[in-house]
């Protein structure tokens, strides 16, 4: 069965001019675009549809995206700076009082004081990696990420000439990084970008494990930065923000999960003063400012705490559903996730590789899963990561096609 992303090679396509027959005019695309890897992910979501556009039903348990709608009062936000004239460009940093606004949500729900001048909102948090490889990476510098980890981190070290060293997480240190993984893997630590919780995993890294990270790579001359975007989707304790630990760490979040606006493509960053400038003048110069109706929509994020715990109840109970279900069909789920909404499932019991296993599921028994080599290299072909971001019916529904399937294996 041919994999997701990988095609034949292709024949001498030429293209008739008049009665000659010539090749194709080359683009000239650099080596280092081609070094980009596929997000597997949304070429099965697009497999999938293809499936359901000729009357196939799939269930969905591949796609990252809160299946709410945003809720009401950010909406009409949105539709209130359209009708007021919003339209125009923004402070290069952002709203100033939306600034501030993201200011006050520290204070109020994570308890640390973070000034606004430290803050800079970006289009979408992949505008935010963007702008910080860009003033942190280079040629000969090094990236640290975790493998498993959110595939697009290594791709931003990719474009900006970085070495990216994915350092393997497993069950034995609940999928984090440890700091002697930082000392011991022969590369200075320009940058370790860790994400709490973590895509594919759930794991939600404690305070402790998060300031001796810090201690290990600052001690080194490094930059340490951690993805919090899943921060308001912690279910277990209370999340601690790895800006408790120090001023020095860049954090990185968003509007996209917790208050299911993925479309309206707005985050944020908070960076020590230093980095304040460098990035701004990468982002004048990139984006001109974020999107300007959502940072106007997005202050209205704030105070809508009933919708936020109603979809985050939801989310609780789905997981609480999912997770035996799984184990019951004979997935290894060795780590309960405390967070995002996504559980990573070994599969070796099937003598199966991922990518097989995951078309497969999708052909034979109409379910989309995303298989591990999403997430990089470390024991890629023998997990697969199910998400529960789609309503408790469809995941019933999914574990019952997966039921029948694997019975027939």
């Amino acid at each position: 069965m041919t994999r997701v992303g990988a095609h034949d090679e292709p024949g001498p396509h030429r293209t008739r001019k008049g009665d000659a027959m010539t090749k194709p005019k080359s683009l000239g695309c650099t080596a280092r675009s081609a070094k980009i890897q596929p997000f597997y992910v949304m070429e099965l979501l697009e497999k999938a549809k293809s499936l359901e556009a000729h009357g196939e039903n799939v269930v969905h348990m591949e796609i990252g995206e809160p299946d709410f709608t945003t809720p009401l009062a950010i909406r009409e936000a949105g539709m209130r700076a359209m009708e007021e004239g919003h339209t125009f460009y923004t402070h290069s940093l952002g709203l100033p009082q939306l600034r501030e606004r993201i200011s006050a949500y520290y204070a109020e729900s994570r308890n640390v004081s973070v000034p606004a001048d430290r803050i800079i909102v970006t289009s979408g948090t992949s505008g935010a990696f963007f702008l910080l490889c860009a003033v942190l990476l280079d040629r000969g510098r090094n990236f640290l990420i975790a493998d498993p980890g959110y595939p697009c981190y290594r791709n931003f070290g990719t474009l900006f000439d970085a070495r990216v060293v994915p350092l393997p997480v497993a069950e034995a240190s609940r999928f984090e990084i440890t700091p002697g993984q930082v000392e011991g893997c022969g590369a200075v630590p320009h940058l370790l970008m860790l994400c709490s919780p973590a895509n594919p995993t759930g794991a939600v890294y404690t305070g402790d494990s998060l300031a001796r990270l810090f201690d290990a790579v600052s001690n080194a001359g490094g930059v340490m930065a951690v993805d919090e975007i899943y921060s308001g989707l912690t279910y277990d304790r209370k999340y601690l923000s790895a800006l408790a630990i120090s001023d020095e760490i860049v954090v990185i979040d968003g509007f996209s999960k917790t208050y299911a606006m993925t479309g309206w493509r707005l985050g944020w960053m908070v960076v020590p003063q230093s980095l304040v400038r460098p990035i701004q003048r990468v982002a004048q110069n990139v984006f001109i400012s974020a999107p300007t109706v959502a940072q106007y929509a997005s202050l209205a994020a704030f105070d809508v705490s009933t919708e936020l715990e109603a979809m985050k109840e939801t989310y609780r109970q789905r997981r609480a559903f999912l997770f035996p279900r799984l184990k019951q069909l004979g997935f290894d789920l060795p780590v309960w996730p405390e967070g995002a909404f996504y559980i990573y499932a070994g599969i070796e019991r099937w003598r199966m590789d991922s990518m097989e296993f995951v078309e497969r599921a999708l052909v034979e028994a109409k379910v989309a899963i995303t298989p591990g080599y999403d997430f990089g290299a470390y024991r890629a072909g023998s997990h697969v990561r199910f998400s529960f971001a789609n309503n408790t019916e469809n995941l019933k529904e999914g574990c019952e096609r997966l039921e029948e399937w694997l019975g027939s294996l």
